[in-house]
């Protein structure tokens, strides 16, 4: 039972990091369009009577879609660290995966291994 409390507990707390992300990233494009539009900005070769309001959702969306995609390998590692299942470098190709159980070779399912 306690076991599963502190699974949930983490997986929980997973979550909240992708939440506060998409917070975050939800707050920086209101503050860029905001910006934007208090500044006056337009796009290039935009005449309409609503550059302006043009601008500042496109400044938005990209202030946005950086937060959300530049440190996204950090913000993976943090929630699989908060979820208790660390990544690690794989020694031959450099790239982050979850580090294979100590008790578990290639031949071995876990049913198995003897408890």
């Amino acid at each position: 039972m306690r076991q599963r409390i502190v699974r949930g507990a983490r997986y929980t707390a997973g979550l909240a990091v992708g939440m506060v992300h998409m917070l975050l990233a939800l707050w920086a494009g209101s503050a860029a369009g905001g910006w934007a539009w208090r500044h006056g900005y337009t796009l290039p070769y935009d005449t309409s009577s609503s550059a302006g309001l043009s601008a500042a959702i496109v400044f938005g969306l990209l202030a946005a879609g950086a937060v959300l995609v530049l440190p996204e390998p950090w913000m993976t590692q943090v929630r699989f660290l908060v979820s208790g299942r660390p990544l690690a470098p794989c020694p031959a190709c450099g790239v982050l995966a979850q580090p294979p159980a100590a008790h578990n070779d290639a031949n071995t399912t876990p049913k198995e291994i003897a408890q």
